[in-house]
């Protein structure tokens, strides 16, 4: 299809299907976990091939016929019919607002409104008549948002304390929420989406100064158990220590006059640990019940 480079070499292709095969282990099992079947799966994953189809493909290409998108992605056509129909080629519940609660924790960490005389976040009322208050600071980021919810997710997670004569106290610039729910889903699926987006980008941009960063440091012979623990504690604090500097960096231009008229571009920059899971070397056979023999009416077994 016009727009969309699928001149991959016959390696090219193999090494990309053996990744995406790693790629998707952790994914599976957290839908197999989840109950998620594999038909529900293969929806998504269809309205996903429709999507970026026609989505997609270069700005100056022309718009690709639903006949191009079936020959495209292997898709029969009244599928593609009935996700572009349909409207919703990928699921959309209602937005979760994340974004709201780390960036009502950055703006009162970062803008002087909100700062004492030594830098450190004020002390906030739920609500104030000078518009410094918790809610005013929840409206001014996003008007529809519900600022009892987010300072109920913000209490959750520790980020916030609320004092005896009512004032809210900031404890922590980090959002971590603890619970094991939709709003850890939808981090990891906009976590997941970028982190790829990057690799993509930086694999497709022939220009090395066009690349974004993408730096991994890692142990050639791994580290023992004992110092696992040790060396998180570490990287933990390194980490939020640059990320916090990062996010007084931000703070500080992004409130700037001189950028206010500027056009936007949502950008960040995501950490994470990650310990390698055991070499999956054992035969799937050897992992499984043996098969069983019943007899076959037709002669032989299954």
């Amino acid at each position: 299809m016009t727009g969309v480079d699928t001149n991959l070499s016959i390696d090219s292709r193999r090494d990309f299907l053996r990744a995406l095969r790693r790629i998707l282990r952790p994914i599976v099992r957290l839908m197999i976990r989840s109950g998620i079947r594999y038909d529900e799966f293969v929806d998504v994953a269809r309205g996903a091939y429709v999507e970026s189809a026609i989505r997609d493909v270069d700005k100056d290409a022309p718009r690709p016929t639903r006949d191009q998108v079936a020959r495209t992605t292997g898709i029969q056509r009244d599928r593609v019919d009935h996700y572009i129909e349909s409207n919703v080629p990928l699921p959309s519940g209602d937005r979760i607002f994340a974004r709201v609660e780390t960036e009502v924790l950055h703006r009162w960490y970062t803008d002087p409104r909100y700062l004492g005389p030594t830098g450190a976040p004020l002390e906030l009322a739920v609500t104030s008549p000078d518009g410094l208050g918790l809610k005013e600071l929840v409206a001014q980021i996003d008007e529809q948002a519900n600022p009892d919810s987010i300072l109920e997710k913000l209490l959750q997670a520790n980020s916030v304390t609320r004092l005896d004569n009512g004032l809210l106290r900031a404890l922590s610039r980090f959002f971590i929420w603890p619970g094991e729910d939709a709003l850890r889903s939808d981090s990891m699926g906009y976590t997941v989406a970028r982190m790829i987006e990057t690799h993509e980008h930086n694999l497709c941009s022939r220009d090395p100064e066009n690349r974004r960063l993408e730096r991994t440091v890692s142990t050639d012979r791994g580290i023992s158990e004992q110092l696992l623990r040790s060396f998180h504690s570490f990287a933990r604090e390194r980490a939020e220590q640059f990320l916090i500097d990062l996010d007084d960096w931000l703070g500080q231009r992004s409130l700037s006059s001189e950028y206010q008229n500027a056009q936007r571009v949502p950008i960040g920059i995501h950490v994470f640990f990650y310990v390698e899971p055991p070499s999956d070397l054992v035969p799937l056979a050897t992992l499984v019940r043996p098969r069983r023999i019943t007899p076959n009416v037709n002669g032989g077994a299954r």
